[in-house]
């Protein structure tokens, strides 16, 4: 071993024997590689054309003016005031990013109720405003 100094110190005894070399690794044949395969593969699909995806089912519409509920309005408008502080507060610490979109989507979820709860369409739209 090397020491801070540069010179080599010896850890080993005077006369020490090395033991029998043995491998750390057995080697896999294919046969072997083979039959773990078909013992851990479980219950999975070989191909996707086996197991087609279940077809994404849209959901139903929701007519905005039948939702809404001022009073309700009123709490929900409080949460996302709240939750939305929440959200800028854990971005001025610089928090992990996948707190920081667990706090976004709860915050998205309020204005999604919120805009049901104010009769309006609860669809966020797409993009920045300028």
């Amino acid at each position: 071993m090397l020491q801070g100094t540069g010179h080599f110190v010896c850890s080993l005894p005077p006369g020490h024997r090395i033991g029998t070399v043995s491998p750390l690794f057995q080697k896999l044949e294919a046969d072997q590689i083979e039959a773990l395969r078909k013992r851990f593969a479980g219950q999975q699909p070989k191909s996707h054309s086996e197991a087609p995806p279940a077809p994404l089912v849209p959901p139903a519409p929701v007519d905005p003016q039948s939702c809404a509920d001022p009073v309700k309005a009123q709490q929900l408008a409080q949460e996302v005031a709240a939750q939305g502080e929440r959200v800028r507060a854990l971005k001025a610490q610089k928090a992990e990013k996948v707190l920081v979109t667990a706090e976004v989507s709860r915050l998205l979820e309020l204005k999604r109720q919120l805009a049901l709860a104010e009769g309006q369409d609860p669809e966020p739209q797409k993009g920045k405003k300028k």
